[in-house]
């Protein structure tokens, strides 16, 4: 019997390389004031973080205490090997399957593959909703049942977040506007980014296109229906998700609206390679596709973003075009 939802989670992280960073957060739980980000996270904080020792470790509690239990995990992972241990008696169904292969796996490791990843993980998957999750997050055990509950009303959700979580001692108390519903905060060390989505409590309505994968659901009909992510946009960091959203505000009947739960991720200190701005690319090459994979710039709107970047940004990355060369293709689940 197939699952109501499917929990896709896309990573390319090596354990070894990130959790000496995240290790500051695990090692200075004692130091959370109540209330730091909201009134839940020094409760839950504590139970996902204490004594783990890898990144995914979080993520797997929290799921693990789902009141919702029909659901399946589906882990892709550019490096599967590195989440075999850390997955062994896992108490739901899980499948760890490897990335499949991108153009850009032959360039270079630095390089982003996160349409590609996330299309991986779609397409094993058999579930009739699908909730994307990152790793290093956790969230309460509430998140699957309202998201469930929610798309029997005929509603998507987004959740409402606490994002780039990390510890750093030196820092003084301190709390940022950074605009657009931003804040970020500092207290006793614990600093986070909050993006509530919007000012209004409960599963208020939001724009489609806030479709951020870090924490949405989509009904995997519908995520079929665009074609699942641009793979053409990989390479690079951002906006995949949005792209996907804006495609499925076309042709779908659901509303998106914001979560009542928040999820929280902490931050991976590595540089983030963007080597193209795909907002600005989209905007400049006037993009209007619905399904994903179905378009390619013609060389006079290459040649129009590259003189933008040039006089704006600098001297582009050698290999940012390098998704001209992404075949054409259309998606289909293994399992289903």
């Amino acid at each position: 019997m197939k699952p109501k939802i499917s929990v896709l989670l896309a990573t390319n992280r090596i354990n070894k390389k990130v959790f000496p960073y995240m290790k500051k957060c695990v090692d200075n739980l004692d130091k959370i004031k109540d209330n730091t980000f909201n009134e839940e996270f020094k409760n839950l904080a504590t139970y996902c973080l204490t004594d783990i020792s890898h990144i995914l470790e979080p993520t797997i509690i929290s799921l693990a205490n789902q009141k919702f239990k029909d659901f399946e995990v589906i882990i892709s992972h550019r490096y599967p090997e590195d989440a075999e241990k850390i997955l062994d008696g896992v108490p739901f169904e899980c499948k760890l399957v490897k990335e499949k292969h991108s153009i850009w796996h032959n360039i270079g490791e630095q390089y982003h593959t996160v349409a590609n990843n996330k299309n991986t993980a779609f397409i094993n998957s058999s579930g009739e909703l699908i909730y994307h999750i990152d790793d290093m997050s956790f969230f309460n055990k509430n998140l699957l049942q309202e998201a469930w509950d929610l798309y029997k009303d005929n509603k998507y959700v987004t959740g409402r977040t606490i994002r780039r979580i990390e510890f750093n001692e030196s820092k003084k108390d301190y709390i940022i506007s950074k605009g657009n519903m931003k804040t970020e905060i500092c207290k006793n060390g614990w600093i986070g980014q909050s993006k509530p989505l919007t000012t209004k409590e409960g599963n208020a309505y939001i724009p489609m296109p806030m479709f951020w994968t870090c924490s949405a659901s989509v009904s995997a009909k519908e995520l079929l229906e665009i074609n699942g992510y641009d793979e053409l946009y990989d390479g690079s960091l951002t906006g995949i998700d949005m792209d996907a959203g804006t495609r499925l505000s076309k042709i779908s009947n659901y509303k998106r609206v914001a979560s009542d739960n928040y999820l929280y991720e902490l931050a991976d200190d590595r540089i983030k390679l963007n080597i193209r701005d795909d907002v600005m690319m989209r905007n400049i090459m006037r993009v209007n596709h619905i399904r994903a994979n179905s378009w390619k710039p013609s060389i006079v709107q290459i040649r129009r973003y590259e003189n933008w970047h040039k006089h704006t940004l600098g001297e582009l990355d050698p290999n940012w075009n390098k998704f001209m060369d992404v075949p054409l293709y259309n998606l289909e689940r293994i399992d289903v």
